[in-house]
């Protein structure tokens, strides 16, 4: 969507507005199909839990596509609180992350690299979005960054890294998944 947008972005102001909105929307879907695939593979044997998280996950990627319908959201002066919407999306999965590593184990995630994987895609979307909202490196240098290399290029790195590592770690837990086949039945339920 990203594309889209800077492409007709010059097109007339209805339409910057337009793709402006749809760019903000493809990256709350971004956020929701980066949770998705791990809250299934990482919770596949505990149903509740899974069923919550993933619920959660779709309340709050819906509440940031309609933040990201509102007028005021694609002006200037709404960069931090954007970049904030997001970045607190992205972070919500801190919860399911640590419950995850507290009934798998951390030490068994972590060398099994599901985990570590997830975690360097987290770091790899929040350090891009900083960047973005801070605008860095632009502001420390006016005028030397206005074509290459300013903050929302970077930024696009930075998301377009943390996709392949996401993807990469993804894969790790399907390929964990399929190996394991069945789920083993718990002595107590676990939620």
């Amino acid at each position: 969507m990203s594309f889209m947008f800077h492409t007709v972005n010059c097109h007339s102001q209805f339409i910057g507005k337009l793709f402006s909105k749809l760019d903000y929307c493809g990256i709350a879907m971004l956020i929701m199909g980066s949770f998705v695939p791990w809250v299934y593979y990482g919770f596949y044997c505990h149903f509740r839990p899974k069923v919550v998280y993933l619920s959660v996950v779709c309340a709050l990627g819906i509440t940031s596509i309609m933040v990201s319908l509102w007028d005021k959201f694609s002006e200037s002066g709404w960069r931090p609180f954007r970049a904030a919407v997001f970045m607190t999306f992205g972070l919500s999965g801190i919860v399911p992350a640590i419950h995850y590593g507290i009934v798998e184990g951390w030490f068994n995630k972590v060398s099994q690299k599901s985990l570590g994987w997830l975690i360097l895609m987290g770091l790899l979307y929040i350090m891009g979005a900083m960047l973005y909202a801070l605008r860095v490196p632009e502001r420390w240098f006016p005028g030397k960054f206005d074509i290459w290399l300013h903050s929302h290029q970077i930024f696009h790195v930075f998301v377009l890294g943390g996709a392949f590592v996401h993807y990469h770690g993804i894969s790790e837990m399907a390929m964990y998944r399929v190996t394991i086949g069945q789920c083993e039945m718990p002595d107590i339920p676990i939620y």
